[in-house]
């Protein structure tokens, strides 16, 4: 017997999500949306041939691994590798190998009206080819809604809707930024190198011309592009790495905050407590004493 998770808080972007019965709460309402099948990095012979007149009866979300064929309209279009396109239910799914491997992640999935607010708001579109660069992080998304489709987890429907809305969140974003990847795909991928490893190291001791010279730029071009990409500056991105990093010391341990400072970068905790009561207007105790409050040991 299918179980849901029946009513549980999640704190995100300072907003309280609620989640109840295996649907979830926001500003685009209800979501509904399912996974009716799934598959993760399949590879298929050069003679693949998928042809629909009309459709599969659901939508279908592909991420391509390898260069292939589409047709729409009874037009060819050559599709590079690393792309993405989702096929609106009814839409005619006509692609096939370009003459070597074929190699995709893909799902068949429903929706309702209440879905499709949440993709008009994020701007995903239907039927057409998106190139995404770099799939790893959707792919990954992928491989784990389909452990979880095909598994007995207690709250495996409640993890598959999750996942699917990060996955759509997701490649929003890369939809979002495609223009500026497209027309400056090198510098693209470099300054989404250099953002990882800000996330991933917060603690280090960040600054414009040591990030610049990793990707052989002038310090104003880089801080320029950098902020083009991404709407934030280099430094204000390492300070919400940090206090982020931060945040999530506070809600997870006991450790002092003058060791959390240190642990985050700030050579002073009293620089790193004026700081994170600048962004969280709150000091780190204060918001240490929040999270326990709202969110007590069991």
């Amino acid at each position: 017997m299918q179980k849901y998770l029946a009513g549980y808080v999640i704190v995100f972007a300072e907003k309280v999500i609620v989640f109840d019965v295996g649907l979830y709460y926001n500003k685009y309402g209800v979501m509904k949306m399912k996974i009716n099948r799934i598959g993760y990095n399949h590879c298929h012979d050069s003679d693949f041939n998928i042809n629909r007149p009309d459709g599969s009866g659901d939508y279908l979300a592909i991420l391509l691994k390898s260069s292939a064929i589409f047709t729409f309209n009874g037009n060819d279009i050559a599709v590079r590798k690393n792309s993405a396109i989702i096929f609106q239910k009814g839409t005619a799914q006509n692609y096939r190998s370009d003459g070597g491997e074929f190699a995709n992640d893909w799902f068949h999935f429903s929706l309702d009206s209440d879905d499709l607010v949440l993709f008009s708001a994020l701007d995903i579109p239907f039927d057409k080819v998106v190139e995404i660069g770099d799939l790893g992080a959707l792919s990954l998304l992928v491989k784990s809604m389909s452990y979880e489709h095909y598994s007995a987890n207690l709250y495996k429907t409640d993890s598959e809707e999750l996942y699917l809305k990060l996955f759509f969140i997701k490649l929003s974003e890369r939809h979002q930024t495609s223009a500026v990847r497209n027309s400056s795909s090198n510098i693209y991928d470099k300054m989404s190198m250099i953002r990882a490893q800000i996330y991933d190291m917060p603690q280090n001791d960040w600054n414009i011309d040591w990030l610049a010279h990793q990707i052989t730029m002038s310090k104003s071009s880089f801080e320029h592009n950098y902020k083009k990409i991404f709407g934030i500056s280099p430094m204000n991105e390492v300070i919400a790495s940090r206090i982020e990093h931060a945040k999530s010391l506070l809600s997870s341990t006991d450790l002092p905050v003058k060791q959390i400072a240190k642990m985050c970068g700030y050579k002073s905790d009293i620089h790193f407590m004026r700081q994170f009561k600048s962004k969280m207007h709150m000091t780190p105790s204060e918001y240490r004493g929040r999270v326990k409050k709202q969110f007590p040991a069991p």
